[in-house]
């Protein structure tokens, strides 16, 4: 078996079901044309989304004459090339660093490989996923657009290179990272601060109309190429030179660097001794850098979404939005439907980081940690369950944040009844479905550690029912099993609360489950 076939496998379930869940949204065209059946509905929600300065920022700007497929561009196409971009951390992470500091590298390199074949090997495996990527969205296009207005083959085409080279870039960068960064964990961290830093600039190049920071940010690109408007496939080209210049320091860099280190010294390590009481506190010791991160993280998404919220609830007032918007905004009070979309992003933003905090637990295993404190006498299944508590403790410390800034901040903002009780209650809400999310997590890892991966299925469904249920058609009963939007509207007639105590239950009772598995298993086995 060869090194790239051998990284292949290890990474099968992160090189399928990311490539399957952004080639399912590229099936998506032909819905526009169902929302929009005539020509003024369709000026309408083009006008509207043009003057709404929320959508410019979440999007970009939607050109004239707002056609099907325009829109498709406009709005599945933030949200795939997003998408792309998070993949391509993860993946170009996992293929670099991620397997060196676990030591399978070590062992392939005493058998004779050679320094730069891993380095090779991985970027083998990322230009066949961004190649992959590229045919995957140009045929999901093709054969389900049917008749929708707007479709050339030249847009297609233009849309999926956009998605491949997207995915290539921002690979190219975070395989630079992973030769600098101490550590796989830091390499990612600087990924997807890149990735945030890409996504500002590209909100700023459309929001204050300077165009030309579009071409600096991979995120831009979309901008930039404008699939089925312009076509402009010159424009792909600085983003591959950009992507040749990357490798090349890359490979320069991986040619200098020690093995299991970057360029940088990793600063983690101190002589002092750590004084904690127990495994919770031990967890929540380690936990804290990250959790500071996340707090500030999510707290500034949600006031920028507070910031933007009064243009889009003053229109659906006015007339119907339309589109992903209008679906999430539904038919009632539209700031309770602005804030209920709002708790729900940051529902998925806080349910990434309860599924990282609890594979933390994974990491903790194999390099060694866990074994320690084991050691001590400590009870097999206690190490599992004290990650689970931190996690769900931390989630509620990031939303209870989140909730009370965002409590503040609204209201300066959005006019409408209770809407700082409201605000409040959409963030505070969220716990019990990072709770269920925490519990799946912690099942998989606790019994079944080899299907790690299956941890971010339950967030991946969830995410495409609350988002793309109502725009995709799909029943309610069916949307109604993602773990996203069952929390109530306190101001509201009906305020069921059961569906949240079914999470919270849910995910207690998956916790206990996989702290027992852990307990019945060898350590770093299934």
């Amino acid at each position: 078996m060869t090194l790239t076939r051998l990284l292949v496998l290890r990474n099968r379930l992160l090189l399928t079901c990311w490539p399957l869940t952004l080639i399912g949204l590229c099936c998506t065209l032909s819905t526009y044309e169902q929302t929009y059946p005539t020509a003024g509905q369709r000026r309408t929600a083009v006008e509207l989304a043009q003057l709404n300065p929320g959508s410019t920022l979440l999007y970009g700007r939607l050109p004239d004459p707002g056609a099907a497929a325009q829109m498709f561009a406009w709005e599945i196409g933030a949200f795939v090339t997003i998408l792309a971009a998070v993949m391509a951390v993860l993946t170009a992470v996992a293929v670099t660093r991620a397997a060196e500091d676990d030591g399978s590298l070590e062992l392939l390199r005493g058998c004779g490989v050679t320094v730069l074949r891993p380095l090779y090997s991985a970027l083998t495996i990322l230009t066949g996923a961004a190649v992959l990527l590229t045919a995957g969205c140009a045929v999901a296009i093709t054969v389900t657009a049917g008749q929708s207005d707007g479709v050339s083959v030249s847009g297609t085409v233009m849309f999926a290179a956009v998605v491949g080279v997207t995915f290539l870039t921002v690979s190219a960068v975070t395989v630079l990272a992973a030769q600098v960064a101490p550590s796989a964990g830091q390499a990612r961290l600087w990924g997807f601060g890149a990735l945030g830093v890409a996504f500002a600039v590209r909100a700023v190049a459309d929001t204050q109309q300077v165009g030309w920071l579009n071409w600096v940010s991979p995120l831009g690109l979309r901008a930039v190429v404008e699939p089925f408007t312009v076509d402009r496939w010159t424009a792909l080209l600085p983003g591959l030179l950009t992507v040749l210049v990357l490798v090349v320091l890359a490979v320069l860099v991986a040619a200098r660097r020690e093995f299991g280190a970057g360029l940088l010294r990793r600063r983690d390590a101190r002589n002092g001794r750590l004084r904690v009481h127990g495994m919770v506190g031990l967890q929540a010791r380690l936990a804290r850098p990250s959790l500071l991160v996340w707090t500030v993280t999510v707290a500034a998404i949600g006031t920028l979404f507070a910031a933007m919220g009064s243009g889009a609830v003053e229109q659906q007032r006015d007339g119907e939005v339309g589109g992903f918007l209008g679906a999430q905004l539904g038919t009632g009070d539209p700031a309770a439907g602005y804030l209920a979309y709002r708790g729900t992003v940051i529902g998925i933003v806080v349910s990434v980081f309860a599924i990282l905090s609890v594979l933390a637990a994974r990491h903790a295993e194999d390099t060694g940690l866990t074994g320690q404190v084991l050691a001590t006498g400590v009870r097999r299944w206690a190490p599992m369950a004290a990650q689970a508590a931190v996690a769900a403790a931390g989630c509620a410390v990031v939303l209870a944040v989140t909730g009370v800034i965002t409590a503040v901040i609204t209201p300066m903002f959005l006019d409408g009844d209770d809407i700082a009780a409201r605000s409040l209650a959409y963030a505070l809400g969220q716990w019990p479905t990072a709770a269920a999310m925490i519990g799946c997590a912690t099942l998989l890892i606790g019994a079944l550690p080899r299907l790690a991966a299956l941890a971010w299925l339950p967030l991946a469904a969830s995410s495409l029912l609350a988002l793309l249920g109502d725009l995709l058609g799909v029943p309610d009963r069916i949307q109604d099993l993602g773990f996203f939007q069952h929390v109530p509207d306190i101001a509201g007639v009906d305020r069921p609360v059961g569906p949240l105590l079914w999470l919270a239950a849910a995910g207690t009772l998956l916790v206990l489950a996989g702290s027992a598995g852990a307990a019945r298993r060898d350590l770093r086995a299934g």
